[in-house]
């Protein structure tokens, strides 16, 4: 039986766990906490917040970026695209000074139609402005004109130089002669 005795004193000796009496009232330590739970709550939303910030700044820095690249291309393009045009106009002079039903004349209209389709794809419109009002933004008048009976002042009487815009945004001016 000494054996048996052993046994349960060993397992009381294990079950036993000694707690650590404190001279402090239950009451002092529940504030404390309480003041330990609010300063690290004010800090998980200051971090939070601060999150919160760094996370718009970064969407922020993705659509300027966005735009920035976008705007890049667009310049770009209509760069490249007013290096271009002296070539089209050259070709459409081209065309008005060749003789009728010449192969060199056919060549040089399927070139210009080709080029004419490169700048559609990429979103380049001509301008029509013939007969219609003058507008700085889109026109430079270089002549002045004397109206013809029931013609208005101010208009497109013709067009030495076509022009040339992208998504509203003019690459060349309309070369043109307005009415007085």
């Amino acid at each position: 039986m000494t054996k048996k005795k052993n046994k349960e004193e060993k397992i009381r000796e294990q079950e036993t766990v000694e707690v650590p009496v404190t001279e402090e009232k239950p009451e002092e330590s529940t504030e404390e906490l309480k003041k330990a739970l609010d300063e690290m709550t004010s800090k998980a939303d200051e971090n939070y917040d601060m999150f919160l910030r760094e996370r718009a700044s970064f969407i922020n820095f993705k659509k300027r970026n966005e735009q920035a690249v976008s705007k890049a291309y667009q310049d770009s393009r209509n760069d490249t695209v007013s290096k271009l045009l002296p070539v089209l106009d050259n070709l459409e002079r081209a065309l008005e000074a060749s003789s009728e039903d010449s192969p060199l004349k056919e060549g040089i209209e399927l070139t210009r139609k080709q080029m004419v389709k490169i700048l559609e794809d990429m979103g380049i419109k001509e301008m029509d402005c013939l007969g219609k009002p003058f507008d700085p933004a889109f026109h430079n008048a270089v002549m002045q004109a004397d109206p013809e009976e029931g013609e208005e002042s101010g208009i497109i009487k013709q067009v030495l130089q076509k022009g040339y815009t992208a998504n509203d945004t003019v690459i060349r001016h309309s070369m043109v002669i307005v009415t007085r």
